[in-house]
């Protein structure tokens, strides 16, 4: 098969238990001009890994002592520009969706026809001559930007990766904190070890302690065996606190004082447990304006706040659009077999004076949705859908008026909006709740939530 990039060569390593595969595989890849290694286990995988920087792993799903799913999350906490893909059986393929939840570019079912795999490897070419070209000097572990921000960002954070103490990023909803606080963990010492992320703004308080803290059966009702928490699980490695300002008074408390002690005590036990955690944190709310207004403990701010990394939101720095939009362009790759390439004049105009509310996370949403309904090569500026769902109220309508939409109660006019945007949102995506998640920028647990509550799913 004639390559889209065939001027590109890959490095690919082929992991398999099978030696008959694994010289087959070697062989077709090779033949196409890649370099390729192989490896007969998951282990000899991390240390070529170690060894050498891969653009693909190709790798089988089962395998003794450690599976294609378990090799994935080793190889993604430590080298996450490297992609990967499964080889399944046919009756594996709940485990090869994970693998798709856990950042694998593809899954292929067993036997492989060569044609599958070269439409992937293409794939990861076409990606690789979007970063060569336009990222070669402007990507950072999956951060991108060329404006003077992005750049003193990503000079400064090899340097706060070296530090041990706690680092604060703080930034607008949607600017990339976790992409930074990944940044960080990937570049320190400690990448070789779980990143383990945890948003406190998006459960409740009894459980958002008992996800940290974890806790024994028995402690609360509903804990019916014992469970260790985020904590302990990311001992040796990072642990983000994503949104820290919302957690509650006393949960600062018990944060603290891990920090101090260096210790964790699970709910319903007396035990204090030694743990080895670097403490990142995030918020997109100002935390020394939450110290002063008395909602957040001033001893817990001075301890997260060792360094400080303030992101610019993305209307601050419109020449990283560009890049940032044909990036999340070429990922859409993964999900159709059929996408634009590239923005037309008009289009990529629109994108640069648009105020952009919702930071990168906005910007991906709208592009996911161009790829999705664009039909020719070019996304044009007709494929850009900036939430024409939001309409004004039409000035003709005043708050008086009998046929004002004012006159349904507000928390009716959210539900039935709600019902309707995913009842159309699914339709287009033929009930995928991962497409969906992709095209609206909600998560899949949102996305599931609200489908079973509209009876939609």
């Amino acid at each position: 098969m004639d390559s889209l990039h065939s001027d590109i060569a890959l490095r690919i390593l082929v992991v398999d238990d099978e030696p008959d595969i694994v010289t087959t595989l070697h062989d077709l890849l090779a033949g196409e001009g890649n370099t390729v290694d192989v490896a007969y286990s998951g282990d000899e995988a991390l240390a070529n890994l170690e060894e050498h920087d891969y653009d693909l792993i190709l790798t089988d799903l089962s395998m003794p002592e450690m599976n294609g799913v378990e090799l994935l999350k080793e190889a993604k906490s430590r080298f996450p520009n490297t992609e990967i893909m499964i080889i399944t059986g046919y009756g594996t393929i709940n485990s090869a969706v994970e693998a798709m939840r856990q950042g694998a570019l593809n899954y292929l079912i067993k036997p492989v026809e060569p044609q599958e795999i070269f439409l992937n490897v293409d794939r990861v070419k076409r990606r690789l001559s979007i970063r060569g070209v336009n990222h070669k000097d402007n990507c950072f572990h999956n951060l991108i930007g060329k404006s003077v921000a992005m750049r003193k960002l990503f000079a400064l954070i090899p340097k706060v990766a070296r530090m041990q103490g706690a680092v604060l990023v703080q930034g607008e909803s949607g600017v990339g904190k976790e992409l930074v606080a990944q940044a960080i963990h990937a570049a320190g010492p400690r990448n070789g070890k779980r990143f383990v992320p945890i948003d406190c703004g998006a459960l409740s308080d009894t459980l958002l302690e008992s996800e940290l803290f974890g806790h024994k059966q028995g402690s609360f009702t509903g804990s019916t065996s014992d469970r260790i928490g985020m904590i302990e699980t990311a001992h040796g490695g990072t642990l983000l606190l994503d949104e820290v300002g919302n957690a509650a008074s006393y949960l600062q408390s018990r944060l603290l004082r891990v920090i101090e002690e260096k210790k964790v005590r699970r709910l319903g036990e007396n035990a204090m447990i030694p743990v080895d955690v670097r403490i990142l944190a995030a918020s997109n709310a100002d935390l020394h304006e939450l110290v002063a207004q008395g909602r957040f403990r001033e001893d817990l701010y001075y301890r997260l706040c060792g360094f400080v990394i303030d992101i610019p939101p993305l209307r601050e720095r419109a020449e990283d659009i560009p890049l940032l939009a044909q990036y999340f362009l070429e990922h859409n790759a993964q999900y159709y077999d059929r996408i634009p390439t590239s923005f037309s004049a008009e289009a990529m105009e629109t994108l640069m004076r648009y105020s952009w509310p919702g930071n990168v996370r906005e910007l991906r949403t709208i592009v996911d949705r161009a790829a999705a309904l664009a039909e020719g090569p070019t996304i044009e500026k007709k494929d850009l859908d900036f939430g024409r769902s939001f309409q004004k109220i039409p000035d003709s309508v005043s708050p008086t008026s009998s046929s004002s939409c004012l006159s349904t109660p507000f928390y009716t006019a959210v539900e039935e909006f709600e019902r309707a945007y995913l009842s159309e949102l699914l339709d287009r995506v033929e009930g995928n709740i991962s497409q969906a998640s992709q095209l609206s920028g909600a998560s899949r647990k949102t996305i599931r939530e609200k489908g079973k509550k509209y009876g939609l799913l």
